[in-house]
Formats: C-alpha cells, sequence, structure tokens
C-alpha cells in the first residue's frame, strides 16, 4: 500500500516536470521563431532602408557653395565681386602641447595671445580633427612663408577660399549692402529659401533684396567619412554649384565718385533720378562703413563699436531716415492752392517779417531786414518767404495740404527695391487722433507749422526725389529702382522691363509752368539756391532749411556748434524744358541749403553734363561761378 502511494507521488511529480520542460520547450521555440521572424523582416523586408542607413553612416553629402554674381554699374563696370581669401588653420591633433605652443604661434602669426585662444576656445567643442582658423585673409607673402615651412610648421595650413569684394569700399555702402553668414533666425524667417547655417547670404541693401538672384545654386559631392566624421575619400558623384547672376545697375559709377567727393566729411543723404523712369544713377548716406568688414569674420568688439557710433553709419539716411522738408515744402502748397484753385500765381501778400495769429507770432527769415515786402507766388518760392505761405496754408486747410502730399508721394513707401523703407509722416487730424492721444484736437497753428515744412511733417530723401522727378516730368510718380538687367545666362541679360509708373497726376498746364518758372528763379535769378547755377544748364530746385533747435532761429549757421545747426535741403531737376535728372540733396546740422546742399548738388550735375556733352561730342559749357 505504502509502495504503490509513493509510485503515484513520483508519477505525479514526473507528469508535472515533463509539463513544465513542454512549456519551456514551447515558449523557447516561440521566441527562437520571433527571433528568426525578425532577422527575415529586417535582413530580406527592410534590407533596403538599412543599406541606406548604413551607406548614410559611411557615405556624406557636402555642400559646395556656389559664387555670388557680381554687381556692376550701368556701363558695366565691376562694384562688387569674389576674390581669393588665404586663411591659416591648425591642425590640434598635430600639436602635442598647444598651451607652450601658443607663444610661438602667436609671435609666427603676429596675432595675439588672447586672439588665439578666444579662437580655440569657440573650437572646443568641435572634433579635434576639424582645423580651426587663426588668422583670417593673409596676403600672399604670408601663406607663402607658412607653405614654404611645412616640416617647421606641420601644425598650421594655407586654406583657400572666395570672399566677397567690395572694390570701392565705403562707396555706394547702403544701396550695394553686405554679406554675412545666415544664423538660425535667417533660417527660421525664411524656409523657403532653403538657408544652411553659417551660409553666406545677404545681409542689407541690394545684397539682400536680391540674393536669391546673387547666391547662385548649392551644389553637393559625395564624400566617404570614417566613424568620427573624419573625410577620407572623396567619391566622384554629385552635382556641381551654379554660379549666381550679375545685376547690372542702373547707378553711375561716375555720378557716385562725384557725389561721395563731394559730401567730404559732411553727414547726409542723397539721392539722383532719371525723371522719365525713376532710375537710380546715385544715391549716398553719410556717414558710411566698409561692407567689406562684413566680407569676413569679425569680432563682437567691431560690431559693437560700428552699432553704437554716435554718427549711425550703418543707418540708412536715404530711405530709413525722415526729417522735416523744411521751405522745400512751400512747392507742395503752391502745386495744392493752384491746383484746388484757393490761390492763383498772380495771388500777391506782403511780409513785414512777422505775423501773429492767435496768442503766437510767427517770423519769416527776413525778419532782420523788415519782411520780403509785397511777393506774388513766383516770388515767394524765389525768396522763400514764410509768412506768404502761413498765410496761404491758414487759408487752404490741413486737409487739402495733406491730400496733395500724398498725391505727390509723401506719408507713403515709395517701393524702391532694397529691403527696408519708412513712410515718413504727413499730419492731418486723424493721424493726430492716434499719434498724440493725450491731444487729441488738431489745433490751427499745426497747420500754419506745416505750411513751411515744420511741425509733424516729415520726409525722406529718396521721397523728396521722387518728387522733384515728379515735377520734372509733368506728374508721373514713378517707383524709384536699382536694377537694370539680370544676367540669365553668360553673356545674354533681361532687362528690367516691368512698368514703375505708379500714378499719373493730371496737373494743369499752367500750375507746372508756374511752379518751374519759380523753381528756375530759386537758382537762375537772386535766389537762395544761386550756388547751384549752370551757364546754358536752366537748373531749377528749391532749397529748403529744416529747424533743429529754436536757439538756431535767426541765427547764423556759422555762429552755433554743429550739431545745433539747421537740417539743409536742395530739391530740383535739370534742364527745364526737357529734365534729364532729377534731386534731392539733404545735409544733416548743413545750415542752409544753398550753402551748403547746393554745391553738392552742382557738382554732379556739371559731372552729369559733362558725360552727355561727350556722348553727343558737344563743346562743354563752362560753369557760372558761383557767388560766394
Amino acid at each position: 500500500m505504502y509502495r504503490a502511494s509513493k509510485d503515484l507521488q513520483d508519477y505525479y511529480e514526473e507528469s508535472r516536470l515533463n509539463t513544465r520542460i513542454t512549456v519551456i520547450q514551447v515558449l523557447f521555440g516561440a521566441v527562437l521563431v520571433l527571433y528568426l521572424m525578425a532577422f527575415w523582416y529586417l535582413q530580406v523586408v527592410k534590407a533596403d532602408y538599412y543599406r541606406k542607413l548604413s551607406d548614410n553612416n559611411r557615405l556624406r553629402r557636402v555642400t559646395l557653395a556656389p559664387l555670388r554674381g557680381l554687381i556692376t554699374d550701368q556701363a558695366g563696370r565691376v562694384l562688387t565681386n569674389n576674390r581669393i581669401a588665404f586663411n591659416v588653420r591648425l591642425d590640434r591633433e598635430k600639436v602635442a602641447d598647444l598651451k607652450h605652443r601658443l607663444p610661438d604661434l602667436s609671435r609666427i602669426l603676429g596675432t595675439s595671445e588672447a586672439v588665439l585662444r578666444e579662437r580655440l576656445a569657440k573650437a572646443r567643442s568641435r572634433p579635434r580633427f576639424e582645423p580651426v582658423i587663426l588668422k583670417e585673409d593673409v596676403d600672399l607673402a604670408e601663406a607663402a612663408y607658412i607653405e614654404s615651412r611645412r616640416l617647421e610648421l606641420p601644425e598650421l595650413s594655407v586654406e583657400v577660399e572666395s570672399r566677397r569684394n567690395y572694390l570701392y569700399g565705403p562707396l555706394a555702402a547702403h544701396l550695394l549692402g553686405y554679406v554675412g553668414e545666415a544664423s538660425e533666425k535667417d533660417i527660421k524667417d525664411h524656409p523657403e529659401l532653403g538657408y544652411d547655417l553659417g551660409e553666406i547670404i545677404g545681409k542689407a541693401g541690394v545684397e539682400r533684396r536680391y540674393d536669391v538672384e546673387l547666391k547662385g545654386v548649392k551644389g553637393w559631392k559625395q564624400a566617404v567619412v570614417n566613424s568620427l566624421g573624419r573625410e577620407i575619400e572623396e567619391i566622384d558623384e554629385g552635382r556641381r554649384a551654379t554660379p549666381g547672376h550679375t545685376l547690372r545697375l542702373t547707378l553711375d559709377l561716375d555720378l557716385q565718385r562725384t557725389l561721395e567727393q563731394a559730401y567730404g566729411d559732411e553727414a547726409g543723404s542723397a539721392v539722383f533720378l532719371d525723371p522719365g523712369s525713376g532710375a537710380v544713377l546715385a544715391m549716398i548716406s553719410r556717414p558710411a562703413f566698409d561692407p567689406n568688414v562684413f566680407a569676413r569674420r569679425f569680432s563682437q568688439d567691431t560690431w559693437d563699436a560700428m552699432d553704437r557710433d554716435p554718427r549711425h553709419p550703418l543707418q540708412d539716411r536715404s530711405s530709413l531716415s525722415k526729417f522735416a522738408p523744411g521751405s522745400v515744402f512751400k512747392v507742395v502748397m503752391s502745386i495744392a492752392a493752384l491746383e484746388e484753385k484757393v490761390a492763383g500765381p498772380e495771388r500777391g501778400d506782403h511780409c513785414n517779417g512777422s505775423w501773429r495769429f492767435g496768442d503766437k507770432v510767427y517770423q519769416c527769415w527776413a525778419i532782420r531786414k523788415g519782411g520780403h515786402g509785397y511777393l506774388t507766388m513766383r516770388e515767394a518760392i524765389i525768396q522763400s518767404c514764410n509768412i506768404y505761405f502761413y498765410h496761404l496754408g491758414n487759408d487752404m486747410g490741413i486737409d487739402r495740404i495733406s491730400k496733395w502730399a500724398h498725391l505727390l508721394g509723401f506719408g507713403e513707401p515709395t517701393h524702391i527695391d532694397l529691403p527696408h523703407e519708412t513712410a515718413g509722416t504727413v499730419p492731418d487730424p486723424e493721424w493726430k487722433k492716434v499719434a498724440v492721444p493725450s491731444d487729441p484736437v488738431w489745433h490751427p497753428g499745426e497747420t500754419i507749422s506745416v505750411s513751411i515744412g515744420q511741425g509733424a511733417i516729415e520726409v525722406t530723401p529718396l521721397q523728396m526725389a521722387v518728387f522733384a522727378s515728379t515735377i520734372a516730368n509733368g506728374g508721373s510718380v514713378y517707383k524709384p529702382h536699382l536694377i537694370r538687367s539680370i544676367e540669365v545666362r553668360e553673356g545674354v541679360e533681361e532687362e528690367n522691363d516691368q512698368s514703375m509708373l505708379v500714378r499719373t497726376l493730371h496737373l494743369n498746364p499752367r500750375t507746372l509752368s508756374v511752379i518751374k518758372d519759380a523753381m528756375w528763379g530759386v537758382v537762375n535769378e537772386d535766389g537762395t539756391g544761386v550756388r547751384a547755377k549752370i551757364a546754358g544748364r536752366d537748373v531749377c530746385a528749391k532749397t529748403g532749411t529744416a529747424q533743429v533747435f529754436k536757439a538756431s532761429r535767426d541765427v547764423d549757421a556759422d555762429k552755433l556748434p554743429k550739431e545745433k545747426r539747421d537740417h539743409a535741403w536742395f530739391v530740383g531737376f535739370a534742364p527745364r524744358d526737357k529734365p534729364e535728372i532729377a534731386w534731392a540733396v539733404f545735409v544733416q546740422n548743413g545750415g542752409h541749403g544753398g550753402t551748403t546742399a547746393a554745391p553738392i548738388a552742382r557738382a554732379v550735375l556739371e559731372r552729369y553734363f559733362q558725360k552727355q556733352d561727350a556722348k553727343v561730342g558737344a563743346p562743354q559749357l563752362a560753369s557760372a561761378s558761383a557767388p560766394r
């Protein structure tokens, strides 16, 4: 009985053991099947996928940067190109003790140890096999010295790269712009352009506005790399980079040079246009900067020094700065009065040097000589009489003044083909409600100030040049533009044939005749712009003096510190009957427009007509000497 019970117990234990073994075998078999299925899936189904991953780990696509396109003036003279630059690089893997080697490298390269340490610190997180640029843009002699001593200086080598080159340095710097490395913000803001971090792109001016045309198409090549990412072999596969297009500007290099020289050390801006198309012939903003500085890697200190410069050399005063138009606005007032039939050219007024309006006395610049006496509209423009236009503005009202200011191009962007532009300010009652909520009511005295180009009205030099062009061509408002043609393929250019006409003002012929005749008198009779007189050229213009400080009223400009002098304007066109060139010259703290701005315009006009005479073989006309 006992034995039978023991045998039964052994049977059950053996049976349980066999069951466990069977379960383990089944589980093991299932796991083995899963492994085999996974291997089959990875090796057969996903074979192409993992083969590509393997190749990507072994092969790397290297981007090939294209050469940026050239920028030329209207005659094809190169303003901006690309040049070869030599950079000295350090191979850190070939230096056993960099700390002790640094003084020798500093002496050899003529660069301070602090600068070298800064550059090495920036590369600390990068693999050691990646070379570090210790000195940029060395001359050929220094590059040859390094290369000829490879045995003595095995850790140094010379890298050759393409670098943007602005042949004339600061000349037309704000117009041409500059290039720089693409930042994360550039990539985020313009995903459609496919920028790579560190890629050279346009940052300002024409370089930025036409970056797509200038930057070309990137190429690529395949390279074999090891597990560290070091390139060990180049594969003959890829695509060549396509250079960018050449841009031919409307700019005339000769006029631009003359304008730059005529400005000397003055601050300000000037724009010269073709009144028949809006093409920019010359354009300047002073003080300027050298865009070549941005073409190389520069320190934060260099940027900070430029950005904190109290003269603000990076500010484009032609399109981004706005100023009171001063007495040039009297021409707008005259056009508005004639077109609205508020006054005729024969309207007369008497100026005794001052006028009481309400509880305030408004003065004319001629108060010290007892005023101008009796004047008609033509004489008031020529003599730039304030009293005449105070009365005219009071009769006309701010709404009509604002209407015609807008029609003539003020208070709105000109839409020049540059990245940024300010619209300026043309005040009226609606504008004041928004701009000055603490005092939203428009006061009659504000109209009086606007009537002579003071008060809240603000314009850009570019808008003033468009205004002069509109009068010159009889009422057509053109969009100023910088591109004459783009080279679509080698030797083949595509002309910029887009219509630049914004609108046409159907001005009364009598209005145009009165305005042109008065502006001719400003220069050619006993007017405020006589310093721009050129014999036989019929120069027409209007001077302007925009008050900056109250202390400058009735004080000779040369008796005031430079920073407290009035701003000076000189705006016009020539010749009178068939205008070929229109302009606006602005001299910041220049004093009087006829004294500082008019001679600048005259210098450019003389060069322009000299070139025109040379084209037709006509004898050059001598310039009339300007009175001192």
